[in-house]
C-alpha cells in the first residue's frame, strides 16, 4: 500500500505542474484563507476578548482589497468572508478547484507562555532538529491548528492517512507537495523579509516546515503565516489595532506583489 502511495504521489508531482502550465502561463489565481471561524474560535487572548478567527478575517479582507486595487488582473478566492465554519479539508479543495496560483493561510499564535512573541511563517513537511526546543514549541502550534478537526462530524474518514507522528504519512505528505516546496518555501522567505522590514512586529520567528493539516493537500505552493501571539501582551496590543492589521495586509501584499514579478517573469 505504502509503495502505491508512493507511485501515486510522484506522478501527481510530474502531472500537477504541466497541468498548471496547460491553465495558461502567467500568475491567474491566489486564494486567501482566513483561519478558523464560526464555532471554531481559534486561539483568544486571555480576558477572552479577542478571538483569532476574528483577526484572520479581518486580515484577509484587508489583503484582499489591497490586491484588488494593485493587481486587478489576479482573481482573489476567499476561502470564507464571514464568520463561517469551514472545514480543513474542504479550505485546500476550494484552492484547488480554482486552479490557484498560490494559497496563504492567515492564522494568529498562542502559547501557554506568555513570553513567545513575533511573526512566523511556515510550509509543509515535518519538524526538524527533534533535539531543539522549537520543535516541540511547533509540534504543539500544530497540534492546536490541527485540532480544529474534531469539530467535523465525520473527521476520521476524511482524514485517514494523516498522521503526523507516523513516517509513512509524513512521506505521502511530503510527495504531495514536493512539487511546489521549492515555490512555497520562496514565498515564505519573500513574506517573512517584508514582515521584517515594514509590519508592526519587531521580531520574526522565521520560516520552518511544520505538518498542517490546511497544507496537506493544496497543489499549489502554500504557506500559512502567524501574525503575532494573542498569548503575549506586546502582541495583542498589536493586534487588537486596526492600523496595525492594515500594516500586517500592507506587508503581505508587497509579498504578494513580489512573488508574483517574480513567477511572471520566470516563464520568460
Amino acid at each position: 500500500m505504502f509503495i502505491l502511495k508512493r507511485a501515486i504521489c510522484i506522478f501527481l508531482a510530474i502531472l500537477m505542474p504541466l497541468m498548471a502550465h496547460s491553465e495558461g502561463l502567467h500568475f491567474k489565481t491566489v486564494v486567501l484563507d482566513a483561519g478558523h471561524g464560526g464555532k471554531d474560535f481559534g486561539a483568544s487572548s486571555a480576558d477572552k476578548r479577542t478571538h483569532e478567527k476574528n483577526i484572520n478575517l479581518d486580515v484577509a479582507l484587508r489583503l484582499k482589497k489591497l490586491i484588488n486595487e494593485a493587481a486587478p488582473d489576479v482573481k482573489v478566492v476567499m476561502t470564507r468572508s464571514t464568520d463561517v465554519f469551514v472545514p480543513l479539508a474542504d479550505r485546500a479543495e476550494i484552492a484547488n478547484k480554482a486552479n490557484a496560483n498560490l494559497f496563504i493561510s492567515i492564522h494568529v499564535n498562542s502559547y501557554f507562555r506568555t513570553a513567545p512573541h513575533g511573526s512566523s511563517v511556515h510550509v509543509l513537511g515535518q519538524s526538524s532538529r527533534q533535539d531543539r526546543d522549537l520543535f516541540a514549541f511547533n509540534q504543539e502550534i500544530c497540534r492546536r491548528e490541527n485540532s480544529v478537526i474534531y469539530l467535523e462530524n465525520d473527521y476520521t474518514t476524511r482524514y485517514e492517512g494523516f498522521d503526523p507522528s507516523d513516517e509513512e504519512s509524513l512521506i505521502f505528505m511530503t510527495l504531495m507537495q514536493s512539487a511546489y516546496l521549492e515555490q512555497s518555501i520562496r514565498f515564505a522567505e519573500i513574506v517573512d523579509k517584508n514582515m521584517k522590514a515594514t509590519g508592526p512586529f519587531s521580531f520574526s520567528r522565521g520560516l520552518s516546515q511544520d505538518p498542517f493539516f490546511v497544507l496537506w493537500k493544496t497543489a499549489m505552493p502554500a504557506v500559512l503565516v502567524e501574525l503575532g501571539f494573542l498569548s503575549n501582551a506586546a502582541d495583542l496590543a498589536v493586534l487588537r489595532d486596526g492600523s496595525n492589521l492594515e500594516k500586517i495586509a500592507k506587508s503581505l501584499l508587497s509579498a504578494f506583489l513580489e512573488y508574483k514579478s517574480e513567477y511572471d517573469e520566470s516563464l520568460n
